[in-house]
């Protein structure tokens, strides 16, 4: 079965990225590697660009699972692009990444997390 990773070009979402293709190899694969970036913002520190693209190729050789990386726009929320992709792939896993920074996100997810985590019909690691 697929999993599927919600990635930014982040420490955290490159943890990420490489816990994915740790379930993924477990799993059988594919690994779905998702980028969003919001329709009408320029320059979006979350836009995964070639530079990001190749490291996170350079983090995945040797992988025996099949690897696909889709890079999505919307203007609307991008839990429901990752939503969207889980379902269409039938993925068993959504994988994402969360920054742990500040004493508030400690003990409260942000909201793009808390709608992924209550609304996924798929199982999701948070990393």
């Amino acid at each position: 079965m697929a999993v599927v990773v919600g990635f930014i070009p982040t420490e955290v979402g490159f943890k990420a990225l490489s816990a994915a293709r740790d379930e993924a190899e477990q799993r059988g694969g594919p690994l779905i590697i998702v980028n969003v970036q919001r329709e009408g913002i320029s320059v979006d520190p979350r836009h995964a660009n070639e530079q990001h693209r190749e490291i996170a190729r350079d983090l995945l050789r040797g992988t025996s699972v099949r690897v696909e990386f889709r890079q999505e726009t919307t203007e609307y929320d991008i839990a429901d692009v990752l939503l969207d992709v889980t379902e269409a792939e039938e993925a068993e896993l959504l994988v994402l990444g969360v920054r742990r920074q500040q004493d508030l996100a400690r003990h409260l997810l942000g909201l793009t997390v808390q709608k992924l985590l209550l609304s996924s019909n798929s199982e999701v690691l948070v990393v």
